[in-house]
C-alpha cells in the first residue's frame, strides 16, 4: 500500500511541475490584437511574439 501512496505523491509532484512549466512559458503578458507583437522579457531584452487567435503562440529574441 505504501508504494501506491508514494507513486501518487510522485505523480502529483510531476503534474504540478508540468503545470508550472506550462504557465511559465506564457509569462509575457500583453494582448495579442496583431499577428506579430513586441514585448520585453524579465531581463529587459526585446522579444518578438507571434500571436494566433488572440493568444501568444511563440516568442523569440528580436534581431538586433
Amino acid at each position: 500500500m505504501k508504494i501506491y501512496v508514494w507513486a501518487v505523491v510522485v505523480f502529483m509532484l510531476l503534474a504540478m511541475a508540468g503545470v508550472a512549466g506550462a504557465l511559465a512559458s506564457h509569462r509575457v503578458h500583453h494582448d495579442c490584437r496583431v499577428r506579430i507583437d513586441t514585448a520585453v522579457d524579465e531581463l529587459g531584452s526585446p522579444m518578438e511574439c507571434v500571436c494566433l487567435g488572440g493568444v501568444v503562440a511563440s516568442c523569440y529574441e528580436a534581431p538586433r
